[in-house]
């Protein structure tokens, strides 16, 4: 019993560790797309080429074509808008280093 047991802890240990390193790399990847959104929607303000309508959209979908052009990116987009939308303070926080979504 008691290899038994050391050896379900030991693997007990390893499941967890391995969750961990997926949820650090689903964070990695959540941070580069938000820089890469928040940087697009800077280079838009910049230019002058922010839409009235909704702009934190505009640059999600502009991310999104650039990132996934061979894929349909408007699925793609789309969802990654309705997650920002969701979003509350602590995850831009964390996800972004920042308060809330960019301003206009």
């Amino acid at each position: 019993m008691g290899i038994e047991n050391r050896l379900s802890r030991l693997e007990d240990l390893a499941e967890g560790i391995a969750a961990d390193a997926r949820a650090e790399a689903k964070l990695r990847r959540e941070r580069a797309i938000t820089r890469m959104i928040l940087d697009e929607f800077a280079r838009l303000k910049a230019s002058g080429e922010l839409s009235a309508g909704d702009p934190l959209a505009q640059a999600v979908h502009n991310v999104a074509a650039e990132q996934y052009p061979d894929l349909d990116f408007h699925y793609i987009a789309d969802g990654w808008v309705e997650t920002l939308r969701e979003w509350t303070r602590l995850d831009w926080l964390v996800k972004a280093g920042r308060e809330g979504p960019p301003d206009a």
